[in-house]
Formats: C-alpha cells, structure tokens, sequence
C-alpha cells in the first residue's frame, strides 16, 4: 500500500485502528487552520479583490476535492466545442509536476508541441497532444499565461484547467466536476479529508458536471442531486459517463498511429496499472468494456515512473499470469519515455478515454456560450 493509499484509508475511515484515530484527530486539527486561511482567501476574491479580467472569454474547468474527476478530458471536449465553432481556445494549465513551473511556457503552438513531457508535466503534455488545433500553456501565474496567450498566439478563448480555486484570473464561466463516486471527498477539508475548500464553493460555480454515475448506484446519484441543489440552488448539473474511445499499442500512441475499437484484446487477461487519483475506477471502466481484469495496480496520482516500477509491473503481470497491461493516456506520457519498458515481453496497451453525456449535452453546449 502506498502512501496515498494509507491517507485515504485513514481519512475514509476505513483504518479503524488506534493509530488511525489518533491521526484522524491531529488532521481535523490541521484542517481547522486550512479551512481559515481557505475562507479568508475566498472572501477577498468575492469582493474581487485582485482579481484581473482580460479581454477574451475565460471558461474555467475545476473541482473541489482533490484527486482525479475527468478535468482533462473535460477541457479536451470544451476545446474541441469552441474549435468547431471557429474559435481558437488556448488551454492554460498549472504545469503540476513540470520541471520549472514558475516560468510560463508555450507547450504547444495551435497543436504543435514545443517541448518534452519532463517539461510540462502529463496532463498539460497529454493535452498538448490531443488537441491538434488549440495551444497549451503552463505556468503558476495563470494572469501572465493569458497574456501570452492573446497577445503571442492569437487567443479568442482561454480554457483554464484545474481553475476552481485560481481566482485572480477573472472566469465568464466556472464548470466544477464531481466525482460521483467520491462527491465530497470523505466531507471534510484537506488533510482530513479531500475538500480543497468548503463545499459552500459549490455556490460559484454556473455549470455543475456529474463525472463516473455508471459508477455508482442510481439511488445515489438523485440524493447527490438533491444535496446540490440545496448547496447550488437553480445552477444547471449534468451526468456523464467516462466512455472510452479506442485503444493503442504503447508504440502506436506514442506515434500519433490510429487506435484500435474498443474490445480489441478482450479475450486476454489484463493487468490495470495506473498513476490516477482514482485507480478503482480505472479497473471498473475496463471491466465495462468487456476486458477480463485479474489484477490492478495503482501508484500514487501523478506518479513518476521508474525502471525499478517497470520492473515491478512486470513482476505483478507475471505472478497473475496476466497477458497485456492496460494503461492510462496521462500514465502513457510517462511511461513511453522509459527505455526500459520496451524490454517488457507483454503487450502495453493505452485506453482513450472522454466525456459522454447521458442527456443535455447541447444544453451544456448553449451554457457555454458568453
């Protein structure tokens, strides 16, 4: 069990051992202080205090608990919505784990990549690759990315990934996703639970986006509904569903080669490994696409892989006899950049996945619109 994994069981619940006690007092503790200094933070940007407005619609793409809710496939499907519309969105990203994201960087130029996934960091690097006509910049300062962005590369749009709790830069329009598997991060703020702030936030958002409700039982999806609805009165929610969309060879991803259906290789045994916020769900998409899961193996989100990890998986695909490994695109980033996993004798397979609305997605397209 990794570190992230040992967390979630405490602050779950789940570690229901003396020490697990123990630690969730001193995180409620901590969270105390977080959710202070949070609410002071808050209550100047609601008297838009410091926040810069720019001269082109922003649409920002963010949540609030933290871990993995579908924000990257999110903006993939917004830029592609404004792209077929005639505009030219340009995604502004943090850089979460880039080598150097105090500086803002052009990562790509209207969907030509500029610099190597070290740089970026994955999902600002995945999304780069994705989007072959829309430009991604990373850096801190989301106000000086949005400088670079209208002035150097001719931006109508911006598309702020992971922007919920950036509030300098002014947003026409706050999408919040939630997990519905885990809406509201154990309900309490970080460490003691995974809210990055109080869920009275919910209340800034214009569109509210339910992510993974083929994941859970539909009774639990209306009660998540209605809670929203006393937290977020009249602001439009929408259900969606991750649906995958092809699948690749490790080698023909990384070469921009066309993917297979999905299903393709479903008669093999497969290994699940991923570096997500949520390995589980990953593991529960695959099984719903018909593909036999004797194994899963989760890192921590983000995580960096390494020859000794390389090394690792193939000790787990052997011990459970699978025959193909199934990655994710966020993991696939990384991994293709290791010469190690090359020498791997089992087939590393990447699983595309994006949005899929169960109803109202020309709704949530007319919500768009500024």
């Amino acid at each position: 069990m990794n570190g992230e994994d040992i967390f979630k069981s405490i602050v779950s619940g789940e570690d229901q051992s003396i020490l697990g006690d123990v630690a969730r007092a001193g995180l409620s503790l901590l969270s105390k202080g977080y959710k202070k200094a949070v609410t002071m933070r808050n209550a100047k940007f609601d008297a838009n205090k410091g926040v810069v407005k720019v001269s082109v619609p922003v649409i920002s793409v963010g949540n609030i608990t933290a871990g993995g809710t579908g924000k990257t496939p999110m903006v993939r499907l917004i830029c592609d919505i404004l792209g077929q519309k005639g505009f030219h969105p340009t995604v502004l990203s943090r850089g979460y784990r880039a080598k150097d994201n105090s500086q803002n960087t052009i990562i790509s130029k209207h969907g030509s990549i500029l610099v190597e996934p070290e740089e970026s960091g994955d999902e600002a690097w995945l999304l780069a690759k994705v989007l072959p006509k829309s430009s991604v910049i990373i850096g801190r300062n989301r106000i000086e990315s949005a400088r670079i962005a209208i002035e150097e590369l001719g931006a109508d749009y911006l598309v702020m990934d992971d922007g919920f709790q950036h509030r300098a830069l002014h947003r026409d329009k706050d999408i919040v996703l939630i997990d519905a598997s885990n809406p509201f991060g154990y309900e309490h703020v970080l460490p003691r639970g995974l809210l990055r702030e109080p869920m009275e936030g919910f209340a800034r958002a214009d569109i509210i986006v339910l992510t993974k409700v083929d994941q859970v039982d539909p009774g639990l999806v209306a009660a998540l509904r209605k809670r929203l609805a006393r937290m977020a009165p009249q602001k439009p929610v929408y259900e969606t569903v991750h649906k995958p969309r092809a699948v690749y060879t490790l080698e023909a991803w990384a070469n921009g080669d066309e993917g297979h259906p999905i299903g393709t290789d479903s008669d093999l045994p497969i290994m699940a490994v991923s570096g997500i916020g949520n390995p589980k769900s990953f593991t529960k998409t695959l099984e719903g696409c018909g593909y036999d899961v004797v194994h899963t193996m989760g890192f921590g989100d983000h995580h960096d892989f390494s020859d000794d990890d390389v090394v690792e998986i193939w000790k787990q695909a052997f011990a459970h006899q699978a025959k193909a490994i199934m990655i994710t695109e966020k993991d696939a980033v990384k991994l293709s950049q290791l010469h190690t996993i090359e020498d791997l004798k089992i087939p590393i397979l990447v699983l595309s996945i994006g949005i899929e609305f169960i109803s109202g997605k020309q709704e949530f397209i007319e919500n768009l619109e500024i």
